[in-house]
């Protein structure tokens, strides 16, 4: 934990001051500066060597340009000079605070893991402060991938580019070709999450309409009825509220669609749940006679599902389309 705090006050100074001053700053050799700096005073129960917040706000303010000043300020100066020096130039540090509403306004997530973080570090200790930012970070990045939806997409008729069909006027759709957008990783906690929104933009839900399918013919079969049309089994009203509900779904939106495009690039990366989730897609609307592609995936996406066994029967059987233009061509043709 001293380690961990040591380097995280260590970098924050020195990227701040660099910022400042107009320099750049590595981390890692500001790592290794601190590790080897450790190494022999380990030895002998000395301090840990890091950056002290205070002192250094306090130095770099008075103009500080080597060590030497603080031999002189241990030698010459009362503590009670030194706090008051302390307290004066950390001004700057404390008007952060007046920069909270103007924070909150810009992103409340933000705002709400620094204030966390600080909460902690002051009241409890900085070791667990860090520990639950870092952690409050962490599932607010999860959190936002939670919450991506498929977005429908559309083209205006003089260019090729595709956009959110709800964001933009003017964007027209491709018939029986349906585009849509994913800006999300597709990872194991969010996989389940983008079918479901996948099947409730599409309107169709393959699954859903694969049971009510073999409910449908099942039961017809049990009645005697399998050549029955379905206009003659509604005017008889021989059909019960679910069976026609699951026809008229079936009837209306797969005699429509027979394609679909998913754009892929703003996916960041795929596990093996994520490449699976795409498999199950592409399977489950085969099934209904609807083809599924991909479009402007990069290159780790690309990594990903050719590891993840995404394309069947091997190289020959490789679709790739790098732009959407392109898929959609294909499909059209």
């Amino acid at each position: 934990s001293i380690a961990i705090v040591g380097f995280a006050i260590t970098v924050s100074l020195s990227e701040m001051f660099a910022k400042k001053h107009g320099y750049t700053v590595d981390a890692n050799q500001e790592m290794y500066a601190i590790g080897f700096c450790n190494i022999l005073p380990s030895f002998f129960r000395c301090f840990t060597t890091s950056a002290a917040l205070t002192k250094t706000l306090v130095k770099e303010s008075t103009g500080c340009q080597t060590q030497l000043l603080t031999f002189a300020l241990s030698c010459f100066l009362p503590r009670c000079v030194l706090a008051v020096i302390i307290v004066v130039n950390l001004r700057g540090a404390l008007r952060k605070f007046a920069e909270i509403p103007h924070m909150w306004r810009a992103n409340r997530i933000d705002a709400s893991v620094w204030l966390i973080t600080m909460a902690t570090s002051a009241l409890v200790n900085t070791e667990l402060g860090l520990l639950v930012g870092v952690l409050v970070s962490a599932f607010c990045v999860l959190g936002r991938t939670q919450q991506a939806q498929v977005m429908e997409l559309g083209r205006p008729t003089t260019r090729e580019h595709y956009e959110d069909l709800a964001s933009y006027r003017g964007l027209r759709t491709h018939p029986g070709v349906a585009v849509f957008r994913y800006s999300a990783p597709i990872y194991y906690a969010n996989q389940s999450l983008f079918k479901k929104s996948l099947y409730r933009r599409v309107g169709l839900d393959p699954v859903k309409e694969k049971a009510y399918r073999i409910k449908f013919n099942k039961k017809n079969k049990q009645q005697g009825h399998t050549n029955v049309k379905l206009e003659e089994k509604e005017a008889a009203g021989k059909v019960d509220e679910v069976e026609a509900g699951a026809t008229a779904t079936f009837m209306n939106s797969s005699c429509s669609l027979r394609s679909l495009v998913i754009d892929c690039s703003s996916i960041l990366f795929l596990d093996t749940a994520g490449v699976n989730a795409l498999k199950e897609v592409r399977k489950d609307y085969a099934e209904l006679g609807i083809k599924v592609v991909l479009a402007q995936c990069s290159a780790s996406v690309l990594d990903d599902l050719e590891r993840g066994g995404y394309y069947p029967g091997g190289e020959e059987n490789k679709v790739i389309f790098f732009t959407i233009t392109d898929a959609v061509h294909y499909l059209q043709s």
